[in-house]
């Protein structure tokens, strides 16, 4: 098994020299609130890939988003606020080698999740919990990209996020 794992490894990184290009981004992003109340998130992250073909790129990429919700009513205050880092390793497959090219793309990897709440009564403070999860999970994409210049490219991109944890 190490040596089907290590012969697949020198494949890849044989391929990846031989005939890739190294790009890397910077992202900012918006996740959609799905809970009332919520303010939604903002984020962003940073990513690298190697195109092995003009139309084909493996890389890593890391994001984290921050969501914050509050619900208020009859003395009660509840805050939440959620910290969400996927770190994941992304396949994309561009359908067009023009300027611009639309494409579709998988993430997968670790998701991991920072969850602060806590609760007050009449202003004072009756619950606070921490809690941290990290699963596994992915994230198919569709996007668009647009060469601006020979080393920029403008992107707009919907991502899904979906994390396998046992909770």
């Amino acid at each position: 098994m190490k040596q089907t794992i290590s012969c697949l490894l020198l494949v890849l990184v044989l391929c990846t020299t031989a005939c890739a290009q190294l790009s890397f981004d910077a992202s900012g992003g918006y996740v959609v609130p799905v809970n009332r109340g919520s303010e939604g998130a903002w984020g962003g992250g940073i990513g690298a890939k190697y195109y092995l073909h003009p139309k084909m790129a493996v890389g890593v990429r890391v994001r984290t988003y921050i969501e914050k919700d509050i619900q208020e009513g009859n003395g009660l205050v509840g805050r939440l606020t959620a910290v969400t880092m996927p770190v994941m390793g992304a396949f994309v497959y561009q359908l067009t080698d023009r300027d611009l090219h639309p494409y579709v793309g998988v993430e997968a990897g670790m998701i991991r999740t920072v969850v602060n709440s806590n609760l007050s009564f009449n202003g004072q403070n009756t619950y606070d919990d921490l809690a941290v999860n990290t699963t596994f999970g992915f994230a198919p994409k569709v996007g668009v990209g647009y060469d601006l210049t020979q080393g920029l490219t403008l992107i707009g991109e919907a991502i899904y996020n979906v994390g396998l944890g046992k909770d």
